[in-house]
């Protein structure tokens, strides 16, 4: 019985020692996947699509599948070239209008898995119609607006993120402020892919907007998709008075054919035109008109002949249309010109 059970426990050994290599060189490895691609990427419902991807396992296990899955359904390839454990591996397809996506699939004959993304799906192909490249729709993000505070003029930017993934420059990007809407030009990037802006003072009050834009091929979206950004809410802005300065007269003396000028600087902090701009000539008042620079901070001026005399005076008086005034000089006035025979 001994010598029985030694030789059995002999037997055992040796049986292991034969098998265990066997099961070591049975170890699955998963198979690879690389060089994935759809072509085109972009097209007509008429074209052939072909999805193609190169196949290799590590341990030259043939596949039992390769397939590409678009828009969850699944294609069969067969293999174009090279050898079934490492090959290429095509399938050719008609595809529905519209912007599709896609990945790969490969199992090999013993249950060993990989997938091409490994999360997710690629996006495309894009089928347009006949020859018409499929136009995907822009996208608006990032909207909002800001006061420039640095003036305290009721100025506001609004701003607006616009990408076309498709390249194309938009027919137009605007802001629609309380129903209107104001075009928008370009700030930064591209006009693809860029930032723009629209800059304007506000009156008083609550306000709304939101963002529209008309891509290359006339289609609109619109930022936010549904409703409006409620603001900016615009408070009074405090008026301040306008200001007179640098007033000359030229020539200072002449006679009764000589054309005088008069100068004055007007300047309004708020920016407001002058709703009056006058200058009083020995107690007269004569409309001044805008020579230089810009209505709320430019140079007025006023031509007449004048008759002889050495008492000619003048001042100057200037209102912003919004309570405020100036005169110059405050009180008193400027002697001259000179005329003489």
């Amino acid at each position: 019985m001994r010598k029985e059970g030694i030789a059995f426990a002999a037997a055992a050994i040796v049986f292991l020692a034969l098998t265990l290599p066997v099961f070591a060189e049975m170890a699955n490895n998963s198979p690879c996947l690389c060089g994935a691609k759809i072509t085109p990427i972009q097209g007509s419902a008429r074209n052939v699509y072909i999805a193609q991807v190169r196949y290799s396992d590590p341990d030259n296990d043939p596949p039992a599948k390769v397939e590409v899955y678009i828009d969850g359904i699944a294609y069969p390839m067969r293999r174009v070239k090279g050898k079934p454990s490492a090959g290429i591996y095509q399938a050719r397809l008609t595809l529905p209008m519209g912007e599709h996506k896609y990945y790969f699939y490969a199992e090999d004959v013993r249950g060993m898995s990989i997938r091409f993304p490994r999360y997710g799906e690629k996006p495309g192909p894009f089928v347009g119609a006949g020859k018409q490249i499929y136009d995907r729709l822009p996208v608006l993000s990032n909207g909002g607006v800001h006061e420039d505070y640095i003036t305290g003029t009721n100025m506001y930017t609004f701003t607006v993120d616009y990408l076309d993934k498709d390249g194309k420059n938009p027919q137009a990007v605007r802001v629609v402020i309380d129903g209107i809407p104001r075009d928008m030009a370009l700030l930064q990037g591209t006009p693809a892919a860029g930032v723009y802006y629209y800059k304007t003072t506000l009156p008083p009050g609550n306000h709304v907007y939101y963002f529209a834009a008309i891509d290359d091929c006339g289609s609109c979206v619109l930022h936010p998709k549904h409703g409006v950004i409620y603001g900016p809410t615009v408070g009074e802005i405090e008026n301040h008075q306008p200001v007179l300065m640098g007033e000359k007269v030229e020539p200072a003396a002449g006679y009764p054919n000589t054309i005088f000028t008069y100068y004055v600087e007007y300047r309004d902090p708020n920016n407001d035109p002058p709703a009056r701009a006058e200058i009083y000539i020995n107690g007269k008042p004569f409309e001044m008109r805008l020579v230089g620079g810009k209505p709320y901070t430019g140079i007025y001026q006023y031509k007449t002949r004048l008759y002889p005399g050495a008492f000619h005076n003048y001042y100057f008086y200037f209102e912003d249309g919004k309570g405020g005034f100036c005169r110059y000089p405050e009180i008193g006035y400027f002697h001259g010109p000179i005329v003489t025979r």
